[in-house]
């Protein structure tokens, strides 16, 4: 069951006319219950002994927090809980994640050493969305030990938080100081939440269904092309567009849906996405890509490990262990690490040229800095997406060293679907320098917008329906 499936709207249906009925000021027991068992039967879906795990998970946080707070700070047996919680969590995300990896790469090292180790497949399916809640139920663990976040003394409420459906399986990563607040907080269904809900939920669709499906199509079935020897580079860069533009729909579609979702069922969830392409320099770059996963990184990783508060030499280094992470993160693959390593190498980069702080400088300054960012995105997506580091190197030489060509009048045609993500990132572009118009905000805009990507969705829908980063 994903968003895009008759199974959800099944779902959906039930949820929102126990919102209308027996949840009109969201806090009652039933429509909490119900909401909690809507949250479980959409993770169930997938593999349904899996719900093991997120239970094991997220047990494990509940009592963990619990013993926390019954302690003064500064006790030790904080920290014990604490390291508990981390080595549970982590330990059933590396084993599910990680563990062939793991082995793979130790058969690689054996046979540099001379050796001929090897270990058995495990042959885990990777529970869906398990990077997301994962980290969702540490930072509950972790807040409560830094004494900013008070415990949840109900089991259920607790689960609803970390299985909680409109984003319980590719985020936004909601943390518990942003989530648990709101949830005794009586909100009735206004009408300006349902439509700003409507809003986002026709957005978000239309990013995936039209724009990101459509642009899987051409990406899928010409990708190997581009890692061919000998390819042209017009067709090598019209192929890193494509999946420039696919996987931002992709993901934001996901991430705006779950919004409307939340505005629906009285919740609010932090934005995840805010026009990437545009951004000038790598930490603006961060700063708008998948928000949520940049501020976790943050947070509870590169200021633990002393941010930039220490030497030159000791923050370049936290900013690559970060981003390494953060690679890893994505998937057990040496392209995702390499991705990573790219962006954490740029990081570093901008920082010793101190080009990462706003300041006023020369407009062409920032242009060629913003040119070098994007150049350096698009490079890093085609190791992302290539399956191989070789594979990816070779497209990459087909982009640097092809020959350049016209395009055939298909390609030209598929960057159609290109269009309307280059108009969103317009508008954010010109919305932070300048008012926008009235117009533009005007009620009756958005309705003849929704309209024609309603329209849109029905008629020029993409043939795929899961979501990138259902596989993270």
């Amino acid at each position: 069951m994903n968003f895009v499936s008759w199974a959800f709207v099944a779902l959906l249906t039930v949820v929102m006319a126990a919102r209308l009925t027996i949840g009109r000021r969201r806090v009652e027991g039933p429509f909490v219950a119900l909401l909690l068992a809507a949250s479980l039967v959409f993770y169930t879906w997938h593999i349904p002994i899996y719900l093991l795990v997120l239970l094991a998970s997220s047990g494990v946080d509940y009592l963990a927090a619990l013993a926390i707070a019954r302690h003064p700070q500064g006790a030790p047996i904080r920290r014990v809980y604490l390291i508990a919680s981390l080595i549970v969590n982590l330990g059933l995300l590396a084993l599910f994640k990680y563990a062939n990896f793991a082995a793979q790469a130790a058969e690689t090292i054996s046979a540099w050493m001379g050796g001929d180790l090897r270990l058995p497949e495990m042959g885990l399916v990777l529970p869906m969305g398990i990077s997301f809640y994962t980290f969702q139920s540490l930072s509950y663990t972790i807040d409560v030990y830094r004494a900013t976040l008070a415990p949840i003394h109900s089991y259920p409420k607790f689960l609803l938080f970390i299985s909680f459906f409109p984003q319980l399986v590719a985020g936004p990563i909601v943390r518990a100081s942003e989530f648990v607040p709101q949830m005794p907080r009586p909100r009735r269904l206004h009408l300006a939440a349902f439509y700003q809900g409507a809003w986002l939920i026709v957005l978000g669709f239309f990013l995936k269904m039209v724009c990101a499906d459509n642009l899987a199509a051409y990406v899928d079935e010409h990708w190997d092309r581009g890692m061919q020897p000998g390819t042209s580079a017009t067709f090598a860069l019209w192929l890193g567009l494509m999946f420039s533009g696919q996987i931002f729909a992709d993901f934001c579609g996901y991430s705006t849906i779950a919004q409307g979702l939340g505005y629906w069922l009285g919740y609010r969830f932090p934005d995840n996405f805010n026009a990437p392409y545009i951004a000038t320099t790598f930490k603006n770059f961060w700063e708008r890509w998948h928000i949520t996963l940049s501020r976790w990184l943050r947070d509870y990783l590169y200021v633990p490990l002393g941010g930039n508060r220490g030497s030159r030499p000791r923050t370049a280094m936290n900013l690559l262990i970060v981003m390494l992470l953060g690679g890893l993160w994505h998937g057990a693959a040496y392209t995702y690490i390499l991705w990573g390593a790219i962006h954490g190498v740029c990081l570093v980069v901008e920082r010793t040229l101190g080009l990462q702080r706003r300041v006023d400088r020369p407009w062409f300054v920032t242009l060629a800095w913003a040119a070098v960012v994007q150049t350096a995105v698009l490079i890093a997506w085609i190791y992302f997406r290539s399956p191989t580091i070789e594979g990816a190197g070779v497209f990459l030489g087909n982009l640097l060293t092809g020959p350049w060509i016209a395009p055939d009048p298909w390609m030209v045609q598929a960057l159609g679907f290109l269009a309307p993500l280059v108009a969103l990132h317009a508008v954010v572009w010109i919305r932070e320098r300048q008012p926008m118009p009235t117009l533009w905000l005007a009620p009756a805009t958005r309705a003849v917008l929704a309209a024609l990507m309603a329209y849109a969705i029905l008629t020029g829908h993409g043939g795929t329906s899961e979501f990138i980063y259902f596989q993270f």
